[in-house]
């Protein structure tokens, strides 16, 4: 798997519930330049956005920013999203959240894609929470409400925090996630859309790959959206 030198990334503040919190983007990584994210807390406790390959690069880029990984929050189980996340709980302890629907996909090699694209197997962590739709993960001061949004894989999610969606693979820049892989469903994904559409207020929308973008921009512009 490719990697990237830890320095790189992006960094963005916004207010949630009146308290400043910042977010840093690391490069893109893995074969399929997958976007991770930490959320860091005023403790400088944080929770990594999706485990994409490179565990020792994210460790390093969290140790370098003062921060400490406590909690893994993925999108949905397809190998670029997950690769790193149980050698990231080894070292760190972490909680490592996920779907019910996407949880089995650690062991399985159809459902997680890497038997699909040719890769080895996906290492299991040793202990994951799974999560329901509506569910609140908070770490410290912060917030994640658990948005099911089902269609890219049945166990898809979207995680909101203050002013910011975490989309992972439903919701791109000017574009949607896959449904012509395993598990992939258009009309569920459609149906997913309708409830980010339904979503009122301003968010920026920070996605599993390329780049942010803001709900009403995808509302009026996305073509999947309009």
């Amino acid at each position: 798997m490719d990697s990237v030198n830890a320095g790189n990334f992006s960094a963005f503040a916004f207010k949630s519930k009146g308290k400043a919190m910042e977010i840093k983007k690391l490069k893109p990584l893995s074969e399929f330049s997958t976007n991770s994210y930490l959320v860091i807390t005023n403790k400088g406790n944080a929770a990594l956005i999706d485990a994409p390959s490179d565990p020792d690069v994210i460790l390093d880029f969290a140790q370098k920013n003062g921060a400490v990984i406590t909690d893994v929050l993925l999108t949905h189980g397809h190998l670029d999203h997950i690769s790193a996340a149980a050698e990231i709980q080894n070292k760190t302890n972490c909680n490592i959240y996920i779907h019910s629907l996407d949880a089995k996909k650690f062991s399985d090699p159809s459902g997680n894609l890497s038997g699909f694209f040719g890769f080895g197997a996906v290492e299991i962590p040793r202990s994951i929470k799974e999560i329901e739709d509506g569910d609140v993960i908070r770490v410290d001061e912060i917030e994640f409400k658990v948005l099911h949004t089902p269609g890219h894989s049945s166990g898809s999610v979207c995680y909101i925090c203050g002013d910011v969606i975490f989309s992972g693979d439903t919701l791109f820049n000017l574009s949607i996630g896959r449904t012509d892989m395993p598990d992939g469903n258009y009309r569920l994904l459609c149906q997913s859309l309708q409830k980010l559409k339904n979503i009122e207020g301003r968010f920026t929308v920070y996605p599993g790959h390329m780049e942010s973008t803001t709900l009403d921009f995808e509302k009026n512009n996305n073509p999947y959206m309009m």
